[in-house]
Order: C-alpha cells, then sequence, then structure tokens
C-alpha cells in the first residue's frame, strides 16, 4: 500500500488542522503537538490502517500517555509527488481491547 509506505518513510510535507479539528482536540483533551509526533514520528506505535475512502486512512495508535488506550487519527491524504499533506479529519481515543479481537471457534 502506497500510503503506508510514505507513511512509513517520513514523506510528510505538511499535516493541516482544520479550526473543527482544533476545537475537538481542545474537547478531548488531546494536544496537536501529540498528534503530530505520533504521525511524524513514533510510526512503531501504529497498531493499523484502514482506508475509509479513495484518500481517506484511519490510524490507529498506541496511546503513549494513556495505558490501555489507542488514539485514533483519521486522515484525508493529498499527494504531490512523493510528499504527502495529511488534513486531519478527527481524533479520539479509544479503548484498546477494541483493536484486539479475540475469536472463539468452539
Amino acid at each position: 500500500m502506497r500510503f503506508i509506505n510514505l507513511l512509513r518513510s517520513s514523506s510528510i510535507a505538511e499535516i493541516v488542522f482544520t479550526d473543527h479539528v482544533k476545537q475537538r482536540l481542545e474537547k478531548r483533551n488531546i494536544s496537536d503537538k501529540l498528534v503530530e509526533s505520533l504521525l511524524r514520528r513514533r510510526q512503531k506505535d501504529l497498531r493499523g490502517v484502514e482506508q475509509q475512502g479513495k484518500n481517506r486512512f484511519k490510524l490507529t495508535y498506541v496511546h503513549p500517555e494513556k495505558e490501555d488506550t489507542d488514539l485514533v487519527i483519521v486522515v484525508e491524504v493529498r499527494e504531490r509527488k512523493s510528499k504527502m499533506k495529511l488534513v486531519i479529519v478527527t481524533v479520539f481515543p479509544q479503548p484498546s481491547s477494541r483493536r484486539i479481537r479475540v475469536v472463539d471457534n468452539e
């Protein structure tokens, strides 16, 4: 998947937070610096990528500040040559148990 390769290679040219997203981050007590840090430098904490549209992806990271919690970041990707512009759609915490699926074979 080209998006994951670009994300891992730190090919992010710009991260855009709309006013709406900034308000939601403040309300949820999530720092935009934390979101930016995860996207730019914390690829080892990336636990899942789900494509939600042609250029929209749901990224699940281990929350670096809260145990048993993930941080979900939904981004819209705009690509320019080999660099990406990420527009943050939403960010929210989620219990990490939602990421872990147990299959009962009985």
